[in-house]
């Protein structure tokens, strides 16, 4: 199979991953939420033995069709993708999945057709996608009231988060970024008041010149996420970009953006985005 572009191969991912409900939330992809163990059970039923590493699902799911790319166990991820027997041959179903893969497959010439109960991946002519509707509904907010106990800074969070999403929208996308950022904190410092005691005891905690524990205020988001790693409430990969979106969130300093000679562009955006989301998602996953 040809190799396909990185940005369709993303698509592709989040199709696989699920646009349900489920920890975190679910894609823009009409399929069913797919878990970490569900994810596997897919590429198991496409006969291919998934190469991704990552502890986030969509990153797992993306490093493992990158390994897959110009290859027949591409072609077979799709083909299962696009089968009535992955959606125990819901027809409507199956073809809301087809239509939507087709729609950014047509840019690599390919697509996805039924041939009696079986899905087949054939060539066409390549064309454009046709452009997104103005009207596309948010990506609705994750359950903040089961993170905070605090009903006030849930609603704060739940608006922040659809106001990220509006900034990014009318391509303000430093603004959007710092509200990002801010949703990062406000969970990450909800989680250590809650629990400070363990917070407390990670060796990344700060401290004074004699060794004490700070108070909660003065701690940095930086300090927050390395904490937060330190005593499993966040994963590895999401701790590593999450210091990146702390770093794009702190070009709101105007002095920050002059020393780094740039600032939050779409592409830029669309990562922090799913940085905040797989943060909030490993955390709801503890819940």
């Amino acid at each position: 199979m040809k190799r396909l572009d990185d940005s369709t191969l993303e698509v592709i991912a989040e199709t696989i991953c699920g646009g349900g409900e489920g920890a975190g939330g679910g894609y823009e992809s009409p399929g069913p939420y797919r878990s970490k163990s569900q994810i596997h059970d897919f590429f198991r039923r496409a006969g291919v033995e998934p190469q991704g590493t990552s502890s986030t699902r969509k990153w797992f799911v993306l490093e493992s069709l990158q390994a897959l790319n110009g290859t027949r166990d591409l072609d077979s991820v799709l083909r299962r993708l696009g089968s009535p027997k992955e959606y125990r041959a819901d027809s409507d179903m199956t073809q809301k999945i087809i239509d939507y893969l087709n729609q950014v497959l047509q840019v690599e010439g390919l697509e996805i057709a039924l041939v009696g109960v079986d899905a087949q991946v054939r060539e066409r002519t390549a064309t454009a996608s046709p452009p997104r509707p103005e009207g596309k509904p948010m990506e609705a907010a994750p359950e903040f009231n089961r993170l905070v106990h605090d009903s006030s800074l849930a609603f704060i969070l739940a608006f922040r988060w659809d106001e990220a999403q509006r900034c990014a929208r009318a391509s303000a996308y430093l603004s959007a970024v710092v509200m990002m950022g801010s949703v990062l904190e406000g969970v990450l410092l909800h989680k250590v008041e809650q629990d400070f005691k363990t917070a407390n005891q990670a060796k990344s905690s700060p401290r004074d010149r004699e060794g004490k524990p700070r108070p909660i205020q003065e701690w940095s988001l930086a300090s927050l996420i390395d904490v937060a790693h330190e005593v499993r409430w966040l994963q590895g990969d999401v701790k590593r970009f999450s210091h990146a979106l702390r770093e794009s969130r702190n070009m709101v300093h105007p002095y920050v953006e002059r020393v780094q000679g740039d600032r939050p562009d779409e592409h830029t955006c669309a990562i922090c985005w799913q940085v905040v989301r797989a943060a909030v998602a490993d955390l709801l996953e503890m819940d």
